[in-house]
């Protein structure tokens, strides 16, 4: 009797180790699959400044294309570069997308949504965000409210709000390890390159400065009233304030400005190779989406009526009704409309 009860002890304390050691290796296993990979690029990039400018709403990766759906409270959808495949990958509403590698770097804004849900309830409605590719592995790098972000290297350039001073730039390790102010003031970081930040002035003025990606280094580049800064190329373009918000670049240590469009604008981009400028005018006569040719100088009208959210994805620009009722895509080879049919309502 006393041999089967020591045997019967000896196999539940096997039993009881075996249990445990899978329980181990099943924690390890999920402890390694969600650890975060830093980029072995420092010069890692999540998006254009152009597309940051407008809201960070589409982003190209490889073949795919992230976008938020705004017929889905701006819920987080992937497809092909061919605007096929379409499929959700996360609910919350995103903005700011950047992406690069295994990872989707979004800013949060479920406080926005229309719908209700079991989403709300999640982590909080708010903050800096990192997803991985495939929808999983969520994590959370800031949980309160924030707007613009911007991926460079193995950080996040993003707008920090502190309850008592208000808007700041901080810059936070993707991993989570870190995160650190680079200055007390709320500037918009979309334009980073070459380790260098490009940024308008916030709180009392409105110049262009620069400053190294540690916050160190700040140096005056343009004096003047300058507004929604981007850097393409070598040069930075910004909407002048002082002149009815028209459209003037300049080099990147400031000089030679030149107007590109003296009409009141109301949001732009510039693609990549700097041949072309998409933008929306806004003086209540000539109301309407056009394109210039920064080579040629010839301007021409794309679509009738008050539009926003412009994007250069992929070879296509993507916009939007101002009231954000529609969302198109343009083929910018034929600057023709296209079929883009992004699915209506909240997607199961």
């Amino acid at each position: 009797m006393a041999e089967k009860t020591s045997g019967n002890l000896v196999r539940n304390i096997v039993i009881v180790v075996l249990v445990v050691a899978v329980f181990v290796g099943v924690m390890i296993f999920m402890r390694i699959q969600s650890r975060v990979s830093l980029y072995d690029d420092p010069n890692t990039t999540g998006n254009t400044s152009g597309n940051l400018l407008n809201g960070g709403r589409f982003c190209e990766s490889g073949d795919s294309i992230y976008f938020a759906n705004p017929y889905d409270d701006n819920s987080l959808y992937v497809m092909n570069s061919d605007l096929k495949k379409i499929k959700k990958l996360h609910s919350d509403s995103v903005s700011y997308l950047n992406v690069a590698g295994k990872y989707i770097f979004y800013t949060r804004r479920n406080d926005k949504k229309t719908s209700t849900g079991d989403e709300l309830l999640s982590l909080s409605k708010t903050g800096l965000f990192r997803l991985e590719k495939t929808g999983k592995h969520l994590g959370k790098l800031y949980d309160d409210p924030t707007e613009a972000v911007c991926l460079y290297g193995n950080f996040v350039y993003y707008q920090h709000y502190d309850k008592e001073k208000g808007l700041q730039l901080n810059a936070a390790k993707i991993d989570g390890s870190s995160d650190e102010m680079l200055l007390d003031e709320g500037v918009f970081p979309y334009s980073v390159e070459d380790s260098t930040i490009y940024y308008t002035g916030y709180d009392n003025e409105h110049k262009i400065h620069s400053m190294d990606i540690n916050g160190s280094n700040a140096k005056d580049i343009y004096d003047g009233n300058c507004f929604s800064l981007i850097k393409q190329g070598e040069h930075l373009y910004f909407l002048d304030l002082d002149r009815n918000y028209s459209l003037v670049r300049v080099n990147l240590d400031g000089s030679e400005p030149q107007t590109i469009v003296s009409g009141r604008i109301a949001t732009y981009n510039v693609d990549e190779q700097e041949s072309t400028v998409y933008y929306q005018i806004d003086d209540g006569e000539n109301n309407g989406l056009y394109a210039i040719d920064l080579n040629g100088g010839s301007e021409r009208k794309l679509a009738e009526g008050d539009y926003n959210y412009l994007h250069l994805v992929g070879g296509y620009l993507f916009y939007e009704k101002y009231d954000g009722s529609i969302v198109y895509a343009m083929d910018l080879a034929t600057e023709r409309e296209v079929d883009f049919d992004p699915p209506k309502g909240k997607e199961k």
